[in-house]
């Protein structure tokens, strides 16, 4: 789903209003056209063999814990929260909740759970297309029969190919290693801590996103409004928001960064700053590197950092338009 349609999407659930989503659409093709800037100026690197190695080395050593523990988890929600966390049970256990008072359920007509050829999957069939969706949002059955979904999963299950999706629920997935980890929501809260995983993909268009101790070779983490924070042992690492916050804490793994945002404040605190490459642009922002690099600023107010001799694979980009840009040892 394009960031386009999404914004649209919080258009028409009224979440914001029709001049707010132009304002956002117009902000996110200009970052895009800032993005395209930097990526030319350091040639259009892709993501170097390193990392690539290094993620093959992560898939190697789940493969290697056990051949017979993988799962592939298929998760479609509206309104339900969800958590998945491993735990000491000796097979898949999923508890159901109501979300309020925190009390066991019977399982609602509406909500689908099925576990066949190492295939878990959980469906929620109260809305069945994007019409749907929004008639259903309208009409106030947003707070009715709110489901707290709990599932706990053996220590050895490694998750081959995860896809956990909501539109307003929250999602948390604790302590889950697996080959690749894909979670989004609209609304809900995106939280992932002590994962490990070759791709880990977390996404939501007004919720926070916060990826917690994980481990990966590539990392992926969006939202529009809500706030990101990122802290683990990364090779590539990719954030993107509109006008919420980045905060990025990363070890010396982590060889390349690509973080944007329109108004959002970026924060980045790596092991050695004065090692990477760095590739940073604000419009109207501050740009602070704290001794780590010399600011150019245009007659136009326009700062930026192009430093380009440090390293042959560890780099920082990083674009804005008004938001603060700050670069630090952690």
């Amino acid at each position: 789903m394009s960031d386009k349609l999404e914004i649209l999407k919080m258009v028409e659930s009224s979440k914001i209003t029709v001049e707010e989503g132009l304002q956002m659409i117009e902000a996110l093709e200009l970052t895009e056209k800032i993005e395209e800037e930097i990526k030319e100026s350091i040639n259009s690197q892709q993501i170097d063999d390193t990392i690539v190695r290094e993620a093959d080395d992560i898939e190697k050593e789940l493969n290697e814990m056990s051949e017979k523990a993988f799962k592939t988890f298929d998760v479609s929600l509206t309104t339900c929260k969800l958590n998945v966390e491993r735990s000491n049970v000796e097979e898949v256990t999923i508890e159901l909740m109501d979300d309020k008072t925190r009390t066991f359920i019977t399982k609602p007509e509406w909500l689908h759970l099925n576990e066949s050829n190492n295939t878990i999957s959980i469906k929620e069939s109260r809305v069945t297309n994007l019409t749907d969706i929004f008639d259903f949002f309208k009409s106030g059955n947003t707070m009715l029969n709110s489901v707290f979904i709990n599932v706990k999963i053996p220590m050895e299950t490694i998750i081959d190919k995860g896809r956990f999706s909501n539109v307003s629920g929250s999602l948390s997935l604790i302590g889950l290693k697996g080959v690749d980890i894909e979670a989004k929501s609209v609304s809900g809260k995106v939280y992932g801590t002590d994962l490990k995983a070759k791709v880990i993909q977390l996404k939501s268009t007004s919720g926070s996103v916060i990826a917690d101790s994980v481990k990966a070779g590539k990392c992926y983490l969006k939202t529009i409004s809500g706030k990101i924070k990122c802290i683990g042992d990364l090779y590539y690492l990719e954030c993107k928001s509109v006008s919420g916050a980045i905060d990025i804490a990363c070890n010396a793994q982590l060889n390349k960064v690509h973080a944007s945002s329109i108004s959002g404040r970026i924060s980045i605190n790596v092991t050695e700053p004065e090692s990477y490459n760095l590739y940073l642009e604000s419009i109207s922002g501050n740009i602070e590197t704290n001794g780590f690099a010399v600011i150019n600023k245009s007659n136009s107010g326009k700062r930026s950092v192009s430093i380009d001799n440090r390293s042959d694979i560890k780099n920082i980009s990083v674009s804005t338009i008004s938001g603060k840009i700050s670069i630090d040892k952690l």
